[in-house]
């Protein structure tokens, strides 16, 4: 722009030395009106080039702004752009960081069920064998004093006391004996029932003496039959 006004200020001076010399060397022939049509020609001439030039400014100062407006905006999508980048990088990191959790988590689900069934092997284990226990300890309360032992469903056993009311030696007295989860003694189902069974249970939880809980029991049995005479 800088360079083509200086062309047309150029141009402009030129013209005004030729018209010059050529109004000083004109005969006096030449009139007024002959030399300002050329001199009004050109003046239009370089009027139409400035305004085009005036024109061509305005709308490359246009084009500029529209540019920079559009860099601009480019600018804010980007910046958006990476805004939203830095979003989905947190969320994935969260995303790892709950699978880590949870996957721990899970690890010490399986440990906790492992250690579990493990436990609860052992403790059936340890309920057969005490069973078989009980069974060895029932065989000698039958062989002595009339004891009845019968195998019942889910590994409990009932025993059935004889001989314990003299006008009737064949009347059965009997509770259930078994094991619970906990691989605790437990003691139901007696016939006739008895009130004192909670404090034979929790003692034969303490002692482990599974032979006084028999002779407890039946002592108990003997008590509540002479009771009834």
């Amino acid at each position: 722009m800088a360079g083509t006004k200086i062309h047309d200020e150029q141009s402009l001076n030129l013209y005004m030395q030729e018209f010059r010399t050529k109004f000083i060397n004109s005969n006096d022939d030449v009139t007024i009106q002959e030399i300002k049509d050329p001199y009004k020609e050109s003046l239009k001439k370089l009027t139409d080039v400035w305004s085009k030039k005036y024109r061509e400014g305005e709308l490359m100062t246009d084009k500029v702004l529209e540019f920079r407006n559009e860099i601009s905006l480019q600018n804010k999508r980007v910046e958006e752009k990476q805004e939203q980048i830095l979003q989905e990088i947190e969320k994935i990191k969260e995303n790892e960081s709950t699978h880590r959790d949870l996957t721990e988590h899970i690890e010490k689900l399986k440990e906790e069920l492992h250690r579990k069934r493990e436990l609860a092997l052992a403790n059936k284990k340890a309920n057969k064998d005490r069973l078989k226990e009980l069974q060895k300890s029932a065989t000698l309360f039958k062989e002595r004093l009339g004891l009845e032992i019968r195998k019942l469903r889910g590994d409990k056993l009932q025993f059935v006391f004889r001989c314990i009311n003299p006008k009737d030696l064949d009347e059965p007295y009997s509770c259930i004996i078994f094991f619970n989860e906990d691989g605790e003694y437990e003691v139901t189902g007696c016939d006739p029932p008895l009130d004192c069974i909670a404090e034979y249970q929790q003692k034969v939880r303490e002692t482990k003496n599974f032979s006084a809980l028999l002779a407890n029991l039946r002592k108990a049995f003997t008590a509540l039959s002479s009771q009834g005479k």
